[in-house]
């Protein structure tokens, strides 16, 4: 084998060895996890602006797909009882993002602890309840690989 030969091969090598990890990583989907924990301030706008960026993330569709968890505790669930019962916008922004896959998921102690019967959250299951929010979120970035965002 030439030197001109042997530098053509090592790349050509290295290519070869990288294609099924990129071929890999395209098919998992983007992973992320929005954390709510925050009152919606006037008119809602905080839980306003952060709709309106998780649909932006969503418009983005990549061919991986994308897989958005909204995480909410404290005063975060207040998106689902105060703001979407009381906005007809924020509801269908809620029921849109959904339609689309995301999923919202609310800590179980929150609403223990503030005494939140289920029925006061719109459009929430048992399915959707996790057993802490802030432990979810960990378990999501550790174990799962989502990344996080806190808008």
């Amino acid at each position: 084998m030439t030197r001109l030969s042997r530098r053509l091969a090592v790349p050509a090598l290295a290519g070869a060895v990288a294609l099924p990890a990129t071929a890999q990583a395209k098919s998992e989907p983007f992973k992320v996890v929005y954390h709510l924990n925050q009152p919606g301030g006037e008119d809602f706008a905080y839980y306003r602006q952060m709709l309106t960026n998780i649909r932006n993330h969503l418009s983005i569709q990549p061919p991986e797909g994308i897989d958005i968890r909204v995480v909410m505790h404290g005063p975060g669930v207040n998106l689902l009882r105060r703001a979407a019962p009381a906005d007809k916008q924020i509801a269908a922004t809620i029921d849109e993002l959904k339609a689309a896959g995301v999923k919202f998921l609310v800590c179980k102690i929150t609403l223990k602890n503030n005494n939140i019967p289920l029925e006061e959250l719109y459009d929430i299951e048992e399915s959707d309840l996790v057993p802490s929010g802030v432990f979810e979120i960990a378990r999501l970035q550790q174990r799962e690989g989502f990344a996080y965002i806190k808008i």
